[in-house]
């Protein structure tokens, strides 16, 4: 068992450099499993389904990163005490346009739960799988951004609302703040998972 030990406190960073921490935070520095982008395990939180949710749910991984996760970071805080958070930061007009480019809110379908029984109980494999990714996106964006599609104005502000809510909220031996775009890589990350640097180049691409 690998009880959580980090995870990534920022939220989608599609396209560019800032696809390096991806598999990276918890990748040549430690060789225990990650989960990025979690699709399943909290969505019981996501969908409403559970009200009174218990957050650890990453006790088998070593790390976790992107979205859901980096959402619901003061729960994980308080459910793994002993992991660390790290930031991944980046100028906001950046992300804005990787994130515009990214968002392709024309691709998800709405997809009621009862659909998703019935092609289960129907065998629709493909579908069902299609079905429930739609819901999962369409669930996360709303709770994360307020909306589906892109919204300038709503993203900048959840983007920087919670950049600095993670700066101010999680204790500051417990955080580590990362720009890849200005040139962080290995020299800050390894020490602070208390780790050597790998015999390899930090990663800077998709």
């Amino acid at each position: 068992m690998y009880p959580l030990r980090q995870w990534r406190a920022r939220s989608e960073y599609p396209g560019g450099r800032s696809e390096s921490d991806r598999n990276q935070v918890a990748g040549p520095c430690t060789r225990a499993p990650r989960t990025h982008y979690d699709r399943t395990r909290l969505n019981p939180v996501i969908l409403g389904a559970d009200n009174a949710p218990d957050f650890c749910v990453y006790d088998d991984v070593d790390a976790v990163t992107d979205l859901p996760s980096a959402y619901f970071f003061r729960e994980l805080l308080l459910a793994y005490p002993g992991a660390k958070a790290i930031l991944t930061v980046r100028e906001t007009s950046s992300w804005l346009r990787s994130y515009r480019n990214h968002v392709r809110p024309h691709k998800l379908r709405p997809s009621s739960g009862l659909r998703v029984r019935v092609g289960k109980a129907l065998g629709l494999k493909d579908d069902v799988r299609r079905w429930e990714i739609y819901r999962y996106k369409i669930a996360m964006r709303n709770l994360v951004y307020g909306s589906v599609g892109f919204r300038e104005y709503l993203h900048r502000t959840k983007f920087e609302r919670h950049n600095d809510s993670v700066r101010n909220e999680v204790p500051q031996d417990r955080l580590l703040v990362i720009n890849v775009f200005d040139g962080d890589g290995w020299e800050k990350l390894c020490p602070f998972l208390g780790v050597d640097p790998p015999g390899v180049e930090f990663p800077h691409v998709r």
